[in-house]
Order: structure tokens, then C-alpha cells, then sequence
């Protein structure tokens, strides 16, 4: 940018004074019309653009690492607390140490995931969400999930997606293992768009 170039007033950073950044220095004239759209719940693009489409990417989240041998006795410790049917399912949620992480109950981004725990004999009740699920067994044996009607046995290793809106439940057999498996679900983006 030259020093006889005066800066946009929606300017970041000098990059932004570019074609095809957000250039539009205010007057008067535009004041008022932004009155005029405020008045009707709008506003221009061009007085947030530069803001919320970044030059590159930038994130809100921290680095942020569970070890399973510090989390495992966490979740083992909830099965001795609380009994799935008074849960609805019982999972330790890993939240990403930054505001928005705790605000939204996500890992990361819009991704919400969690360790859950079930015990020989225990069921969860059935139920649905908008949110797809993915879910990576860790440890254990004679585990079971049932989606729209479909018994699925499930092992160490194992790996089990779950689409949005099918009914399902969890389970593990009688003469099944303690089983633990990491949840994935695309909660907090389904709920930021109001579908969940």
C-alpha cells in the first residue's frame, strides 16, 4: 500500500488493501445507509468480510492431548458412579482447553468426543440425534450396538459409524468385557445450526 493510498476502513491489515479484499472507506453517505439496513436486521458483507474470511486460517482451539492411561480410570470411576439408564449414556467428554472448547463441549472445532464405558449386562436406551456418530473401540469384547433394527457385535479395534437420525443403543452382553470406546459426533456443528 502507498502512503498516498488511504487505508479502507475495514482494513486488517495491509493485505487486505487488495482487489477482491473489502476496500469501502465510510462516509456519510454510507453511515446513514447502514442505518437504513439495520433497521431491516441486514448489514453490508463488506464491514465484516475482511474479518471473518481470514487470509489464512485461524483457530480458537488449543493443542490440547488426553492420554487413555490418565482417562481410563476417569471413565472406569463413572461406571461406578452412574448407571447408563440414569445417564442416558454414560461418557467423560474431552474438552478443548480454550474458551470456545468449553463453551461448546467440543474437542476441537465443531467436533465433539468423548470416552464412554459399558459393563457386561448394561444397555443404553434407544436413541437418535441429527449428529452422524463414528465410534473406535478401545478395549474389550461382547459389545454391541443396534442401529435401525441392525445388531452390529463389536471388538477391540473395531471401528462403527452410526448415521444421523437412525434410532440405535449400545450394549454389551453378559458374558461380554468392560468396553470402552472413544465417541465422535458432529454435535456442536449440528447444534450451531439449530438442527439438533
Amino acid at each position: 500500500m502507498s502512503n498516498d493510498t488511504k487505508p479502507s476502513t475495514y482494513a486488517v491489515d495491509a493485505r487486505d488493501d487488495v482487489l477482491g479484499r473489502a476496500r469501502v472507506t465510510d462516509n456519510d453517505e454510507l453511515l446513514s445507509f447502514y442505518k437504513e439496513l439495520e433497521a431491516h436486521s441486514a448489514n453490508a458483507f463488506w464491514r465484516r468480510a475482511n474479518e471473518i474470511e481470514p487470509w489464512e486460517p485461524e483457530t480458537r482451539y488449543s493443542p490440547t492431548i488426553w492420554r487413555y492411561n490418565d482417562m481410563r480410570p476417569l471413565v472406569v470411576k463413572s461406571s461406578e458412579l452412574v448407571k447408563p439408564e440414569e445417564a442416558g449414556r454414560r461418557v467423560v467428554v474431552l474438552v478443548n482447553d480454550s474458551e470456545p472448547g468449553r463453551q461448546n463441549s467440543a474437542a476441537v472445532g465443531w467436533l465433539f468426543s468423548g470416552l464412554q464405558v459399558m459393563l457386561p449386562g448394561e444397555i443404553t436406551p434407544a436413541h437418535r440425534h441429527t449428529a452422524s456418530a463414528q465410534r473406535f473401540i478401545m478395549e474389550g469384547g461382547g459389545a454391541y450396538t443396534v442401529v435401525d433394527g441392525h445388531q452390529i457385535e463389536l471388538g477391540q479395534y473395531d471401528y462403527v459409524l452410526t448415521p444421523g437420525k437412525c434410532w440405535h443403543d449400545h450394549g454389551v452382553f453378559d458374558n461380554g468385557q468392560v468396553s470402552i470406546w472413544q465417541d465422535g459426533l458432529d454435535i456442536p456443528l449440528m447444534n450451531s445450526l439449530e438442527t439438533n
